[in-house]
C-alpha cells in the first residue's frame, strides 16, 4: 500500500491580514491549502478554528496544518504555529471482545512506539457478545456497556503515554477495528437487532467521527475511524485482517481464520471472499478455562512433552499464571500424542499428571511450587470440552464455506491463522486436535493480530483505507444458523482430529 498517512501535516505561508485584505484567519488558511491540495474542500473542526488566530501570529504568519483524510473532504485537525515540531501520534486499536490492544505509532516514520494490551471491561457483563447484547437491553445497560469499553481504551492510552513519556495531547487519530457488536457498543448503537433474525445492524459503515465526541482521551479534534463491517457477525475486525493479509488483491485461494471470540473465517482471492461466523473462539482467548488468560506475561504459550517431562515456556519467562490460546492447542494436542486424553477428550486417570479433583478430572500442566500463583494450574475435563466445542465450529465453519464454493481443502493455497493468543503456534499440533486442516504445513501460516495489523496499516496509508471500504462491501456471508450441513458438520468435529479420520491421513 501508497504510505500516504491517513493524518499528514503541511506547513504554510500565509498573507497577513491587513486593510486592503480582510479574510478571516480560517479563510486564509483554506486557501492556501486548496491551492496546494486543490482535489476536495477543505474542512475545520472546533480545535483547529480555536487555534488558528493565535497559531498565525505566534508563528509570524507561518503555520503547522495537521489534516486528516474523510474521503470526500480534508479535515484541519489542527494548527500549530510553524516552528512546531512535535511528532505525529497515532493509535491503532483492535476492540475486542475479550481483550484491547493498541499500537502508538509514529505517523510519520511509521515506528510502532509502544504496544499494550488489556482485558475488555465488558467482560462483567458477559463473555461473549450475545450476552452483552442481552445486557445492553437492560436499563442503562447500553450506556454501562458503551462506558466500559471507553474506560479501558483511555486506560490504555494513560499506559502507553506513560510508557512513551508522552501527553495525550499529541496524540491525534486514531483507527479502531473491532466486530460489529464492539464497534455499536462503542458508540451506543443499539445492537439488540444484530440477535434477532434477520441479524441486521444499525450500520455497517461510519463516518469519521470525532474522538474526544466519543470520549476517547486524545487530542482534541483527532479523527476517529472505525472500519467498516459487512454484517451483524462479520465485522470490521474481519475486513482489517484481509487487508493486513492482501487476500482481496491476490490470486491465491486463501482461507483466513480468526480465532477470536467470534471465530470468523474468510474463503476467497481478488475474484471473491465468502465469510462466516460462529460462536466459537472465546476458550482459546482463555474465556471461560479456570486458568484461561490473554497472552500477558506469565501466560504459558508453549507446551510439550520431551522424554516423557511436560516443558513450558511463559510469555516474558516469567512464573507461570494461566495459559493463553497458543499453549492451549499444544496442550490439547500433547495429552493427545502422549495418552492422557482420547480422541473424545476425555481425561484417562490411569496415567501420571491425571487426577480428580472433587469428582472432575482434570491434568496438571505446572505444580503449585513452580507457579507464581502458589496453586496447580490445570486443565479441567470441562476446559477440555470447551476446547474440543470450539476448534469444531472453526473447522466446520471452513468446511460450509468450501462446499458453498464448490471446492476442498485441496484447493486452498494459503490459510491464515490470525488471533490475540501467542506470539507463536505449533502448526502441527493445531492439525493434530483438528482445528486446521491436514494439508502440507507450508501453506499455513500465524499472523498474530490480524486486525491490530489492518487497523495500523489503514493509519499509515490513505490507499489502505479506502481499499478496507470496499474490501467490506465485496464480502458475502452465510449465515451457518440456516445452513443445513453445520450442525452435521460440527458434530462431526467434535473428536480429535474429527469422526472421519480419512480427513488427517497424515496423523494415522
Amino acid at each position: 500500500m501508497i504510505k500516504e498517512p491517513i493524518i499528514q501535516r503541511i506547513d504554510l505561508t500565509i498573507p497577513s491580514a491587513s486593510l486592503e485584505d480582510t479574510a478571516s484567519d480560517w479563510e486564509r488558511v483554506q486557501r492556501a491549502v486548496c491551492t496546494l491540495l486543490p482535489d476536495r474542500p477543505l474542512d475545520p473542526t472546533l480545535a483547529a478554528l480555536r487555534e488558528v488566530g493565535p497559531a498565525l501570529r505566534h508563528g509570524d504568519w507561518q503555520v503547522r496544518v495537521t489534516l486528516a483524510e474523510t474521503g470526500n473532504t480534508w479535515r484541519a485537525v489542527s494548527i500549530k504555529p510553524g516552528f512546531d515540531t512535535s511528532p505525529l501520534y497515532g493509535l491503532a486499536i483492535d476492540l475486542g471482545t475479550t481483550t484491547i490492544v493498541a499500537d502508538l505509532v509514529n505517523v510519520e516514520t511509521g515506528q510502532v512506539i509502544v504496544s499494550q494490551l488489556a482485558y475488555n471491561a465488558q467482560r462483567d457483563f458477559g463473555i461473549d457478545v450475545t450476552s452483552r447484547m442481552i445486557y445492553a437491553e437492560k436499563p442503562d445497560g447500553l450506556a454501562m456497556l458503551r462506558h466500559a469499553a471507553v474506560k479501558t481504551i483511555n486506560e490504555l492510552i494513560a499506559e502507553l503515554c506513560t510508557k512513551a513519556r508522552l501527553e495525550h495531547r499529541f496524540i491525534q487519530a486514531a483507527v479502531v477495528a473491532g466486530n460489529t457488536v464492539m464497534q455499536h457498543l462503542l458508540l451506543g448503537l443499539d445492537p439488540s437487532s444484530i440477535r434477532r433474525e434477520p441479524y441486521v445492524p444499525a450500520a455497517t459503515a461510519f463516518p469519521v467521527l470525532d474522538a474526544v465526541a466519543v470520549g476517547i482521551d486524545i487530542s482534541e479534534g483527532a479523527p476517529l475511524y472505525l472500519f467498516p463491517a459487512a454484517s451483524g457477525y462479520v465485522g470490521g475486525d474481519v475486513t482489517a485482517g484481509l487487508l493486513a493479509t492482501r487476500i482481496a488483491e491476490e490470486e491465491p485461494l486463501s482461507i483466513l481464520i480468526d480465532i477470536g471470540t467470534n471465530g470468523e473465517t474468510v474463503l476467497g482471492n481478488r475474484e471473491f471472499l465468502l465469510a462466516c461466523s460462529g460462536s466459537a473462539g472465546s476458550a482459546f482467548e482463555g474465556c471461560g478455562l479456570e486458568w484461561g488468560m490473554a497472552a500477558q506475561p506469565g501466560a504459558i504459550d508453549r507446551l510439550r512433552f520431551e522424554d516423557g517431562r511436560l516443558i513450558f515456556h511463559t510469555v516474558g519467562d516469567e512464573a507461570p499464571r494461566g495459559i493463553c490460546g497458543s499453549g492451549l492447542i499444544e496442550a490439547l494436542g500433547a495429552f493427545l500424542q502422549s495418552g492422557l486424553i482420547n480422541r473424545s477428550g476425555k481425561v484417562n486417570l490411569d496415567l501420571p499428571g491425571a487426577h480428580s479433583r472433587a469428582g472432575h478430572p482434570e491434568i496438571v500442566l505446572v505444580p503449585a511450587d513452580e507457579t507464581a500463583v502458589e496453586r496447580d494450574i490445570t486443565l479441567r475435563q470441562g476446559d477440555i470440552e470447551n476446547l474440543i466445542r470450539d476448534k469444531a465450529a472453526l473447522y466446520a465453519g471452513s468446511r460450509i464455506l468450501l462446499a458453498n464454493a464448490g471446492l476442498t481443502f485441496d484447493d486452498v493455497e494459503r490459510i491464515f491463522i490470525a488471533g490475540n493468543f501467542g506470539q507463536s503456534l505449533e502448526i502441527e499440533q493445531a492439525v493434530r486436535i483438528g482445528l486446521l486442516p491436514d494439508i502440507p504445513r507450508e501453506r499455513i501460516k500465524f499472523i498474530g493480530n490480524s486486525s491490530l495489523n489492518g487497523a495500523r496499516d489503514a493509519l499509515l496509508s490513505c490507499v489502505a483505507w479506502q481499499r478496507a471500504q470496499e474490501i467490506a462491501s465485496s464480502i458475502t456471508c452465510l449465515e451457518l444458523t440456516v445452513e443445513p450441513r453445520y450442525f452435521e458438520e460440527y458434530t462431526a468435529a467434535l473428536f480429535l482430529p474429527h469422526t472421519d479420520q480419512t480427513l488427517f491421513p497424515s496423523l494415522k
